[in-house]
């Protein structure tokens, strides 16, 4: 029986000790919500305000707060460092968002406001002036759960949302403060669809008065195809399409989040290592066609070109082009709605490289014309 109690006595005074730790309610608390103001003279003063909204905020913003504590929390065992703090956007923690102390201030207490005659005038009001810049860090779990929550849930281009500060692992600091967070900046959009304008009209150029998403191989004897006038080629297209989509969608993260260091996926690497592969094969198989008489026939429209063969649509190419297009929305859907390339799991990676084996393979008993 005393063991027992014993145990027990022991794991509450774990609690008590760990506690404060995994909890930052009760030693901080939100003063106010500094409101950056013009001050006429192209400089900006800092204003502390009750206000319960703050204005319009986004990724790479900032935002700043007035949190205040006691010295004699701060030195409580296992308390949490003001540094230790992070940003709560609609309920959702940020990791990667912690503070940086602008200034700090300590008031002593008033008279009788301490406990005990051993702290009066040793304990103050700590005042912590911080600024939080809104960064996304996709490194862990909990960060892309959160951006994903935030930002997957907008049906529009603003939202308003809830901030507080916390800890990671913790509940956020009561907090009544609120902002409209701007999902997409409209600037950095319009500059995004110029830049991206100007790259699909010098790809459309190459593709449609060259020959490099065309066939290859040489003409029958006698005949001259000139290589802007030859047959799409499937395997050539959709690995460039692939490749202009991820690079579009870099793009478009980082001139809309400033992130020039997103992570690609490795799923996309894989994909883009099939469409590779699957384009090494077809082009072996066209070259070993060649003594066949098989080889290159003038173009009938981009999509006769890379559906149909001699006998008509091929189900090969329909498949194979179905399931590329399929997992091309998602990826552009997937990019736009959460600012981050999509992660394709193993099972959607496999039907792409059976899809791509299955169009290789039915390249070889294929006859042009």
């Amino acid at each position: 029986m005393s063991s027992k109690y014993w145990l027990l006595g022991l794991l509450l005074t774990a609690c008590c000790i760990t506690a404060p730790a995994q909890r930052a309610d009760g030693i901080y608390h939100i003063a106010c919500l500094v409101q950056m103001n013009d001050a006429g003279d192209g400089n900006k003063t800092a204003e502390c305000t009750t206000h319960p909204r703050l204005g319009t905020i986004g990724i790479g913003g900032r935002v700043a707060f007035d949190v205040t504590t006691t010295q004699e929390l701060m030195d409580e065992e296992g308390a949490p460092e003001i540094t230790d703090l992070i940003l709560f956007v609609d309920g959702q923690p940020l990791p990667g968002t912690h503070p940086v102390v602008e200034s700090q201030t300590d008031e002593a207490l008033p008279s009788g406001a301490s406990d005990g005659e051993e702290n009066l005038g040793k304990d103050f009001v700590v005042t912590f002036r911080v600024s939080f810049p809104i960064t996304r860090d996709l490194s862990s779990d909990k960060g892309k759960q959160s951006w994903k929550r935030i930002l997957g849930g907008m049906d529009k281009q603003r939202r308003e949302v809830p901030l507080s500060l916390g800890l990671i692992d913790g509940p956020p600091l009561p907090s009544t403060y609120k902002a409209d967070f701007i999902r997409l900046g409209i600037g950095r959009l319009l500059l995004f669809l110029l830049v991206a304008a100007g790259l699909g009209l010098g790809f459309i150029i190459v593709a449609v008065g060259t020959g490099t998403l065309r066939d290859k191989e040489p003409v029958k004897p006698g005949e001259d195809i000139a290589p802007d006038t030859r047959a799409y080629s499937l395997s050539r297209t959709q690995i460039a399409i692939w490749t202009m989509l991820v690079v579009y969608a870099y793009l478009f993260i980082w001139f809309i989040t400033g992130e020039y260091n997103t992570a690609i996926p490795g799923s996309i690497l894989a994909i883009l290592g099939i469409s590779a592969g699957t384009f090494a094969t077809a082009a072996a198989v066209d070259k070993n066609k060649e003594k066949s008489g098989a080889t290159v026939v003038r173009t009938e429209g981009p999509l006769r070109d890379l559906l149909t063969d001699q006998g008509g649509a091929g189900m090969h190419r329909v498949q194979f082009g179905l399931w590329s297009v399929v997992l091309m929305i998602v990826f552009c859907v997937t990019t736009y709605e959460t600012l981050a390339m999509p992660d394709f799991n193993t099972g959607l990676l496999g039907l792409m490289g059976i899809s791509s084996a299955a169009y290789a393979t039915m390249k070889i008993p294929e006859k042009k014309g």
